[in-house]
């Protein structure tokens, strides 16, 4: 296994830890709930392992996204300039924590 490979795996462990210590039920993995600080995780997860990188971590992440397996928050409604001629409808994730999906929580288990 690789070390991006690695990092998700690990990446998810925290995550579930997270979740039962927390005693959260099924409910909130539906309900998109507050996770882990970003900024948190990231730095326990480089110091479980002294040999990944910051790009390891990213990368990871990304990849546990792009599967559903993870996601970020919260989210935010998209603010358009005053006067614009574009609009722009939607929301964006402000990335500030990371939360456990229904199948993120089936494959961390």
């Amino acid at each position: 296994m690789g070390k991006v490979e690695d990092m998700s795996e690990h990446i998810l462990r925290c995550l579930l830890r997270d979740f039962q210590e927390r005693d959260l039920g099924a409910d909130a993995l539906d309900e998109d709930y507050v996770g882990v600080p970003l900024k948190d995780l990231k730095q326990k997860c480089l110091q479980h392992d002294n040999t990944s990188t910051s790009v390891d971590f990213d990368l990871a992440l990304k990849e546990l996204k792009k599967g559903k397996l993870v996601d970020t928050g919260p989210m935010e409604v998209y603010d358009n300039p005053p006067n614009s001629t574009f609009v722009v409808v939607g929301l964006f994730s402000k990335k500030e924590y990371v939360y456990l999906t229904a199948k993120g929580y089936k494959a961390a288990r």
